[in-house]
């Protein structure tokens, strides 16, 4: 009887804790209005790992091209990439929406380096630190 009451019991504790919090809604995409905003390491759904650092250099890891590596700018909603080895000397601009330290979507490449547009717009990238 105390077996079958503390069963319950505990069933009951995990159920009430289940329902007791909704996770704060997620922030609405923008334009970044600093380099802060996009600085750190991203990852996406898909496994790609981009770091964007403070000093206008990135990382791009993925898993269907070598690692690349380069320069980039951001104005306003505007990120352009650069000299990056594996492209070739190819330039690429692609528009940047962001909520800092949550989420962020590179849509709209106007860039010919095929596995550097594919890397960094294929899915929405999430903060990882």
């Amino acid at each position: 009887m105390r077996l079958r009451a503390l069963t319950i019991a505990i069933a009951l504790c995990c159920l009430a804790a289940c329902g007791a919090s909704k996770p704060a809604p997620a922030k609405p995409l923008r334009t970044p209005t600093k380099v802060d905003d996009v600085t750190g390491i991203w990852r996406s759904v898909h496994q790609n790992t981009l770091e964007l650092r403070r000093n206008g250099t990135f990382v791009l890891i993925t898993s269907v091209s070598e690692a690349m590596a380069g320069d980039y700018s951001l104005v306003q909603d505007q990120m352009t990439v650069f000299n990056t080895k594996t492209c070739g000397g190819a330039q690429g601009t692609y528009h940047v929406q962001v909520a800092p330290k949550e989420r962020m979507l590179i849509t709209d490449a106007d860039d010919t380096c095929g596995p550097r547009r594919m890397g960094l717009t294929s899915d929405p990238f999430v903060y990882a630190s």
